[in-house]
């Protein structure tokens, strides 16, 4: 295939690209690289902003994945991150309408869930808590206008993310904000008192999971990609720090609007891609503890 990739120094972009061009596919890498990511850089990366792009940038490829976005819920209540995510994901959409590209996979987030209970279908109503939820339910409602105006055999999919973590995953994030904190020494920081539960799924796993979407004939409007598996926080911090032999804990305010848990009703996906033996949680947080542990380690040596 030839694709073209947004977001894709990001954590999941920049394993997407890699693990595709290690296929033998053709990846075109755009990055504004306006949100910072450890992970290393594509090589040939482009260094763009999604919105110069034009349709003759995107004619004859076979697929364009957009996961270039601001991600964080927190920064998105200040003004310009909502307006941005959206700009950037409405001026996709009409670029890949007016161009001959054949297939765009859109990333969303399970954010678009809000507060609902039990596994989450993919037929779940929107229920956003956030200015980044509320714009991701709408880019996937530009996406629902923007579908049936398409060629035929042109197609337009979404993918739902749960939480990803893995090696090289931005500071902001739980996992790694739970790993670095044992690497420093520091406790752990729970926000509120941990019942929260949250669906964790390895980069490597989700990495697959994409691959299989893409290889598919047809993309699916809208399709989760999760573990299927919910862990509580104050059982994640226990968790990392049995993988790290020892730590502590220390609690600060519950966030604002927070959701109380997110799991992916992962039916769908199996039916259509088949099933995804996500590899146990324990030791892909040990093994993403010692990689940060490597990154400390160079840095400190570097200084």
């Amino acid at each position: 295939m030839e694709l073209l990739i947004t977001g894709a120094a990001g954590f999941i972009g920049s394993a997407l690209t890699q693990a595709l061009r290690t296929a033998g596919h053709t990846v075109t890498a755009v990055d504004d690289l306006s949100v910072t990511s450890p992970r290393p850089r594509p090589d040939d990366l482009q260094v763009r902003d999604v919105r110069a792009l034009a349709p003759a940038d995107l004619d004859g490829l076979d697929t364009v994945v957009h996961l270039a976005a601001q991600k964080s819920v927190p920064a998105s209540f200040e003004v310009g991150g909502f307006e941005h995510n959206v700009a950037v994901d409405r001026h996709l959409i009409h670029t890949f309408a007016a161009s001959t590209a054949r297939r765009l996979l859109l990333a969303s987030s399970c954010e678009v869930y809000g507060q609902q209970t039990g596994p989450l279908t993919e037929s779940a109503p929107h229920a956003p808590r956030s200015p980044y939820a509320a714009g991701k339910a709408a880019t996937e409602h530009l996406a629902d206008i923007y579908r049936p105006r398409l060629d035929v055999g042109r197609q337009l999919g979404i993918v739902r993310f749960f939480n990803t973590f893995g090696p090289h995953e931005d500071s902001d994030a739980v996992v790694p904000a739970f790993l670095d904190a044992i690497a420093a020494g520091r406790p752990l920081t729970i926000e509120g008192d941990g019942t929260q539960a949250r669906d964790l799924t390895h980069i490597d796993d989700a990495v697959t999971m994409l691959a299989r979407i893409l290889a598919a004939p047809a993309l699916l409007p809208v399709v989760n990609c999760g573990s299927g598996r919910a862990i509580e926080i104050r059982a994640l911090a226990a968790a990392v720090i049995r993988a790290a032999g020892g730590g502590t804990v220390t609690h600060t305010a519950a966030r604002p609007n927070e959701i109380s848990s997110f799991t992916a009703d992962m039916a769908l996906f199996t039916r259509v891609y088949g099933p995804i033996e996500n590899r146990p949680l324990e030791q892909a947080l040990a093994d993403t503890l010692q990689q940060r542990l490597r990154t400390w380690a160079t840095a400190g040596a570097s200084r």
